[in-house]
């Protein structure tokens, strides 16, 4: 049977009180998150005042749950995704994608004047 939001969020409260100052050594949104839940707001409000999906506020807590019960080391979060520009270069990551070219290609230099003919 599935846990409740309101028994699934005293869990991860109770687990979060074992180290207060956790939120303290977090990025400061998920900082912001972890102060937020253990102050008593709901997953669904801490989501509408950060702007992000409850999905993110749930996993984050988790996260930090782990963390602080012992449990675990927290889990890397994905933030760039597909599709998101995180290779370096005059194209950012983008290249040839099978579907003909995305015009994000340098032009070719042009020479003033033709090659001379080979003598």
């Amino acid at each position: 049977m599935a846990q409740s939001s309101d028994a699934r969020m005293a869990r991860l409260v109770a687990e979060l009180q074992q180290d207060p100052g956790l939120a303290e050594g977090m990025p400061s949104q998920e900082g912001e998150m972890v102060r937020d839940a253990l102050a008593g707001q709901t997953v669904f409000e801490i989501a509408q005042q950060h702007r992000v999906s409850e999905r993110a506020v749930w996993d984050v807590l988790a996260n930090a749950a782990r963390a602080a019960s012992g449990r675990s080391a927290p889990h890397q979060v994905e933030t760039g995704g597909f599709g998101s520009d995180t290779d370096p270069g005059v194209t950012g990551g983008y290249g040839e994608t099978g579907f003909g070219s995305l015009g994000n290609e340098p032009p070719i230099a042009t020479p003033e004047e033709p090659p001379s003919p080979a003598s």
